[in-house]
């Protein structure tokens, strides 16, 4: 049997789970669940990241030891994924004894190989993101990533030899074009490699909860390296040298787009210095956001996943589990995975009324109904096969493997959804209910709407395992492999129960006011209006009309174009977030309103000295300008 090794990154116990999070172990289970249906001996390891210094400060604030505070928050983490059905293999946690063993022989290994060596590390880092940063990655002296605060440290550090590899990972990726995806984060990660790579340190000393180097115990090994050998601890890395040498290297990795150059530099620089094979695929996804507005903890703008769900199991009187089926169904369904996308109370009950209840509900819901009307709810026998229809089935199942292969989840859904309309239209031509007189005809017609049904459950499974899961067992039928995928499983003469709606429509007005989400209501919320301010703080601003004379885009970034202006007689440069709406040249010869006041901010490495205004909605953004020519420079009043 094939193997298939699936991993998500490790969680932050210092973090609560949200929509953002839950969404990629969803989308992992997702694929895991598909490879198992596949006939693959899937191995899926998910689980927590627990040494740093952040949660060694976080525990010393309430009075306890480290280790208690982890024990309570990894708990939290590995409840959520078991109630939303997450079919992990391994919840690792690097706290655990064997990942310690792993981490210890791998640096020894490292060092003593002449990869690892001691130095000196002056310069910034980030506690809450536990990174390392340069003068130029701060914006206002901030860390460039969270926006908080960074500490000036000055330590002895060991350090891993991180230059070394610069070419063999070149190399490497050049010829494994498919290493990273998307190709965004491929060409992102090769600029980087391009640029140069640094030494990086592997190793603190101001804190001490963490594994400590085994050649120098007064240091704690860097979390991020710590983190990234989890991987090889889940499947037995020292301690099974079978079932490590049948699972790795691992088929993919599936992160988050924050963490890919950890992965796709860091980590495959690591495996070559120790010798092991490196990972088959990485891929990055985006990240959610929630009613056109980034979530964000510290301005309540997430949504709880279980909250969430026990709020619409409540307003649609659905039970729990097929609640969160109809969640999986939303977050694998309205992205592209691998790009951002955006949570909507809105579109999430428009995929429900619409998908769910509307498309693939009703055609259960009349299906059954018409065999109990014309059949006693007995499988009709068939002579034979509806071409046409086993042709088209046929053809989306070829199109749903080819999606799903790619990782691909909406496609896939896209693929089962065609079946979906395709039978509902197959109603209406049909017309059961005027085949009385037509036995034969009126037999074909509810075997194939069976039967379809049927093959559709089994492409949801991956998906919405409570409710296909159930849809099986109302048709006597099994959902253990794809080999039920062929035409003709269902056997004529069984009896099928009569069974209320499983996705029964919901009315507008029955979810309008509800606080879905658990948002705050004021003005943390997009869209709403900020507080007021007073007329000296408005005349603080400098608002002035300035021409673009030259624009172009910044390297490594989709999204900044680098705009050199002329205001009264001056040159100045602002960066500006608009990438995806305008192209370096339409903007060109524009005459824009900047405010002209702003403290100098670095974005990319580039000063900007300014900031342009924007007017935007959920769907465009348009860029200020006046429509008489006015003098570049003159005020805005």
């Amino acid at each position: 049997m094939k193997k298939f090794y699936i991993t998500t990154a490790i969680y932050y116990v210092n973090d609560n789970p949200h929509i953002g999070s839950i969404s990629e172990a969803i989308s992992a289970d997702v694929i895991a669940r598909y490879k198992r249906l596949q006939n693959f001996d899937v191995f899926f390891s998910t689980g927590t990241d627990e040494h740093s210094q952040k949660i060694e400060n976080r525990a010393s604030n309430e009075g306890i030891n480290p280790k208690v505070f982890v024990d309570r928050e990894s708990l939290k983490w590995r409840k959520i994924f078991d109630k939303f059905h997450i079919t992990y293999d391994r919840f690792i946690r690097t706290s655990d004894n064997d990942h310690t063993e792993v981490v210890r022989d791998f640096f020894s290994k490292m060092y003593e190989k002449g990869d690892i060596y001691l130095g000196k590390y002056e310069g910034w880092y980030c506690v809450r993101d536990e990174t390392f940063l340069k003068d130029s990655d701060l914006v206002n002296g901030k860390c460039p990533y969270c926006g908080g605060d960074v500490q000036r440290i000055s330590e002895d550090n060991y350090f891993f030899r991180l230059s070394k590899y610069e070419e063999p990972l070149l190399r490497y990726y050049e010829e494994h074009r498919d290493f990273l995806r998307p190709e965004s984060r491929y060409n992102e990660v090769i600029n980087v490699i391009k640029s140069g790579l640094q030494d990086i340190s592997v190793s603190r000393k101001s804190f001490k909860f963490g594994i400590n180097v085994p050649l120098d115990e007064e240091h704690v090994v860097y979390v991020w390296f710590d983190a990234l050998l989890n991987y090889i601890t889940s499947i037995g890395f020292l301690r099974d040298k079978e079932k490590f040498g049948h699972y790795w290297p691992a088929d993919l990795h599936v992160i988050g787009k924050d963490i890919t150059r950890f992965h796709g530099i860091i980590w495959p620089a690591m495996l070559m210095s120790y010798g092991l094979l490196l990972p088959i695929e990485i891929f990055a996804h985006g990240f959610w956001n929630l009613e056109g507005a980034r979530m964000s903890k510290s301005t309540g703008n997430v949504v709880n996943p279980e909250d969430f769900v026990s709020r619409f199991s409540e307003i649609s009187s659905i039970d729990y589990d097929v609640s969160i089926d109809v969640l999986r169904y939303y977050l694998s369904r309205e992205i592209n995975f691998g790009f951002d996308g955006d949570f909507k109370i809105e579109t999430f009950f428009g995929r429900y009324n619409s998908d769910l209840a509307n498309d693939f509900g009703n055609l259960i819901n009349r299906t059954i109904s018409m065999l109990h009307k014309y059949r006693g709810g007995i499988v009709p026998e068939t002579l034979g096969k509806d071409e046409e229809v086993v042709d088209f089935v046929e053809s989306k199942k070829n199109s749903y493997f080819v999606q799903m292969d790619e990782y691909n989840l909406s496609g896939g859904l896209d693929c089962a959804w065609d079946i979906v309309h395709y039978f509902n239209n197959y109603i209406q031509v049909k017309e059961p209910w005027k085949l009385g007189e037509n036995k034969e005809k009126l037999d074909e017609v509810l075997y194939n709407l069976i039967e379809g049904i049927r093959i559709l459950a089994l492409m949801m499974n991956p998906f919405m395992p409570t409710t296909t899961r159930r849809v099986l067992e109302y048709l006597h039928c099994e959902s253990s492999t794809f080999d039920g995928l062929k035409w003709g499983v269902i056997k004529s003469g069984i009896g099928i129960e009569k069974f209320s709606p499983i996705f029964p429509r919901l009315d507008k007005d029955k979810v309008e006011g509800r606080n879905l989400a658990g948002l705050k209501n004021g003005a943390e919320q997009e869209g709403q209006l900020k507080a007021k301010i007073t007329y000296e703080d408005f005349d603080k601003i400098d608002l002035r009309v300035a021409k673009v004379v030259k624009a172009e885009k910044i390297d490594q970034s989709d999204k900044l174009i680098k705009l050199t202006l002329s205001l009264e007689g001056e040159e100045r440069v602002i960066i500006a977030g608009i990438g995806k709406q305008y192209s370096p040249e339409a903007l060109i010869g524009k005459k824009i309103i900047i405010i002209a006041n702003l403290e100098p901010r670095k974005l990319m490495g580039v000063e900007s000295n300014g900031m342009l205004l924007a007017a935007s909605n959920e769907q465009e953004l348009s860029v200020l300008t006046v429509d008489k020519d006015i003098q570049e420079g003159s005020s805005i009043h």
